[in-house]
């Protein structure tokens, strides 16, 4: 069974593909395995970070 696939989804696919291709990028020039890991980290934890703050500034309930 094919399930539908939210916004959400798509965004936490995309970040996850940043954080592999930053890994695999580092790792093919020869950077340190702890700056490739982290480098892969850092980019998963800026599109969480940015992700999170889009959802919070759609606020759909207004307070009148």
């Amino acid at each position: 069974m094919l399930r539908s696939f939210s916004l959400n989804h798509v965004v936490a696919l995309l970040g996850l593909v940043l954080g592999l291709s930053s890994y695999l990028m580092l790792h093919r020039y020869g950077a340190p395995e702890k700056v490739c890991v982290g480098a892969g980290i850092l980019a998963l934890l800026v599109v969480s970070i940015f992700w999170s703050s889009v959802l919070l500034g759609t606020d759909d309930d207004e307070d009148d």
